[in-house]
C-alpha cells in the first residue's frame, strides 16, 4: 500500500508520523508538568495559611480569644473553597487536643502528634474515595517550645480541573498546530514537487506519443530543476538519434532498393540466358540431326558420280553435293556458335559467392531464411568464366530459396578438396531445409526442360545450365536430395593455372 501512494502523501504521512507522537508526548509531559506546578503552588499556599494560623492561635487566649479564633478558622475554611477542613490542636497534660475547628471535625491522628509534639512540618497527600486531599500540619510555637498544631485539609480538585483543563487546551493546540502543519506542508509540497512533477510527466506523456519537441520548463535552480534540464537534454539526444535513424533507414531503403533492382536485373538476365540456352539447345539438335543425315546424302551423291558415265548427270550430282557440303559446313559452323568455349580469367571464388548472397539477401529477409556461411580461410584463385560462374550459383541460390518458402536455412560451404579423380578442387555445397527432390524425379533434374516448378514459372533449364557450365569449366555438379529435410548441391571446380 505504501509503495501506491503518492510522493506528496508519503512526505506527508511521514511527517504525521513523526510529529503526531512528539507532539502527544510534549502534551503528556506539559500536563504533567503542570499538574505537579499547581499542586506544588497549593501545598506552599497551604502552608503558609497554616503558619499564619498557627501564630495567630498562639496570641489569642482566654475566652475572647478563643472566639477570634474559631471565627478566623471559619473565615479560612471559606475561602473560594481552598480549604475545606481547619483544626487546631493543642498539647495538654493529657496529649494532644482540639482546641478549635472548621468543616469536618477530627480526632488528632499520629501526623497530629507528631507535628504538636515534635514541632515538624507535615505535607501529605491523602486520598479519600475518587478525591485528593493536600493534609498540611505545622506546630504551633511559643517561643521554642511547640505547644500545638494547625492542620489544614485542601482539595486538589481544582488543581485536578485546572490540570484537566490545560491538558483540552494542549489537545486542541496540538491537533490545531497538526492540521496547520499539514496544511502548510501539503501546500508546499504542491507548490515544490506535484505541480512541477505533473509538468514534467506531460512532457514525457507528450513525448511518449511522440512529440519530442515537448521541452519541461527549466526556471527552477534546485533538484526539480535539474531533473528538467536533464529530461530535456535527453529528449534532443533522443530526437538527434531519430533524426539519425530516419537518415540511415532512408540509406538502407535506398540501397535496399538498389539491391533489388540488380537482383531483378540479374533475375532476368539469368532468364535471358535461360532462354538463350534453350534456343541454342534446340538449335544445335536440329543441326546435329540435320548434319548427320546430309553427311549421308554426300556419301550416296559421290557413289553416284562414281556410277553415271553421262557428263550433265556427273555435272548436276557435282552441284547438288556441292549445295549439301555447304548445308553441313553451316550445321557445323552453326553447332561451334552454339557451344562457345568459356572465358577463362582468375576468379576467387569466395568473393563472389559473397557478392551473390548480398544479391539475394532482399529475397532471404523477406522471407525470413537465414543465411549461413562457412568459407575456408585460404583457397586458391581459379581460372574461370565469372559471368558463367555467377549464372551457376545464381541459379542455385533461387532453387534453394523457392524450395524452401517462408522460412528456413540456406546453407553455404566452401572447402578445397580432392576430387572423385584425386584432383585438387573447390567445393562448394549448397543446403537448403525445403521440400526436398522425391527419389524419382532426382535423376531427371538436369535433363533440358525438366522443372518440378512449372507452375510458378519454371523452365526446367536452370539445372541443365548449371550442369553444362560445370563441364565445360572441367568441374561436375551433382546433387543429395531427402524429402521433406531439403537437399544438398555439391559444386566442384578444379583448381589449375590462370
Amino acid at each position: 500500500m505504501w509503495h501506491e501512494w503518492s510522493l506528496r502523501a508519503k512526505i506527508v504521512g511521514l511527517t504525521v508520523g513523526v510529529a503526531l507522537p512528539v507532539m502527544a508526548l510534549t502534551t503528556v509531559l506539559t500536563v504533567r508538568l503542570s499538574r505537579s506546578a499547581l499542586e506544588d503552588d497549593l501545598r506552599t499556599s497551604g502552608l503558609a495559611l497554616a503558619r499564619e494560623l498557627a501564630a495567630s492561635a498562639v496570641e489569642r487566649h482566654g475566652a475572647e480569644g478563643e472566639t477570634l479564633l474559631q471565627r478566623e478558622i471559619g473565615s479560612l475554611a471559606g475561602r473560594g473553597g481552598l480549604v475545606r477542613d481547619a483544626a487546631i490542636y493543642a498539647v495538654g497534660p493529657v496529649g494532644v487536643v482540639m482546641r478549635a475547628h472548621a468543616g469536618k471535625p477530627e480526632s488528632p491522628d499520629a501526623t497530629t502528634e507528631v507535628a504538636a509534639r515534635e514541632g515538624q512540618e507535615i505535607v501529605v497527600v491523602k486520598r479519600e474515595a475518587l478525591s485528593r486531599l493536600w493534609l498540611v500540619t505545622v506546630p504551633i510555637w511559643e517561643g521554642k517550645r511547640s505547644v500545638g498544631a494547625v492542620s489544614l485539609t485542601l482539595p486538589l480538585a481544582r488543581a485536578d480541573a485546572l490540570a484537566q483543563r490545560i491538558e483540552r487546551q494542549a489537545v486542541l493546540l496540538g491537533v490545531t498546530a497538526m492540521c496547520l502543519l499539514i496544511g502548510a506542508l501539503s501546500a508546499f509540497m504542491n507548490r515544490a514537487l506535484a505541480a512541477p512533477l505533473g509538468r514534467i510527466l506531460q512532457v514525457m506523456g507528450r513525448a511518449e506519443g511522440g512529440d519530442l519537441a515537448a521541452r519541461a520548463p527549466e526556471d527552477r535552480r534546485d533538484e526539480v530543476g535539474q531533473v528538467s534540464r536533464g529530461l530535456n537534454r535527453m529528449l534532443e539526444q533522443v530526437a538527434s538519434f531519430q533524426a539519425e535513424l530516419a537518415r540511415r533507414v532512408s540509406e538502407a531503403t535506398a540501397q535496399l532498393r538498389t539491391t533489388n533492382e540488380r537482383l531483378y536485373a540479374a533475375q532476368q538476365q539469368v532468364g535471358r540466358n535461360e532462354r538463350l540456352a534453350a534456343a541454342g539447345e534446340l538449335a544445335a539438335a536440329m543441326a546435329h540431326n540435320v548434319g548427320t543425315p546430309l553427311t549421308g546424302v554426300v556419301g550416296h551423291l559421290q557413289l553416284l558420280e562414281e556410277e553415271v558415265a553421262e557428263p550433265a548427270v556427273k555435272e548436276r550430282l557435282r552441284r547438288i553435293q556441292g549445295q549439301v557440303d555447304r548445308a553441313v559446313a553451316a550445321a557445323r559452323q552453326f553447332l561451334g556458335a552454339a557451344r562457345p568455349a568459356p572465358l577463362r580469367t582468375p576468379v576467387d571464388v569466395k568473393a563472389l559467392l559473397r557478392d551473390l548472397l548480398v544479391l539475394v539477401s532482399p529475397e532471404s529477409q523477406r522471407k525470413g531464411i537465414a543465411v549461413a556461411q562457412a568459407f575456408a580461410e585460404e583457397l586458391p584463385i581459379i581460372a574461370a568464366d565469372p559471368n558463367q560462374l555467377q549464372e551457376l550459383f545464381l541459379g542455385l541460390f533461387t532453387n534453394a530459396l523457392d524450395a524452401m518458402g517462408a522460412g528456413g536455412t540456406l546453407q553455404v560451404v566452401v572447402e578445397t578438396g580432392l576430387s572423385d579423380g584425386g584432383s585438387p578442387v573447390i567445393r562448394v555445397v549448397l543446403s537448403d531445409t525445403g521440400s526436398g527432390i522425391p527419389p524419382e524425379n532426382l535423376a531427371k533434374v538436369f535433363e533440358p526442360f525438366f522443372t518440378t516448378r512449372s507452375s510458378s514459372g519454371g523452365t526446367g533449364l536452370g539445372l541443365a545450365i548449371a550442369r553444362r557450365i560445370t563441364q565445360e569449366h572441367g568441374g561436375s555438379i551433382r546433387l543429395e536430395s531427402e524429402p521433406g529435410r531439403g537437399t544438398r548441391a555439391i559444386v566442384e571446380l578444379p583448381v589449375g593455372a590462370e
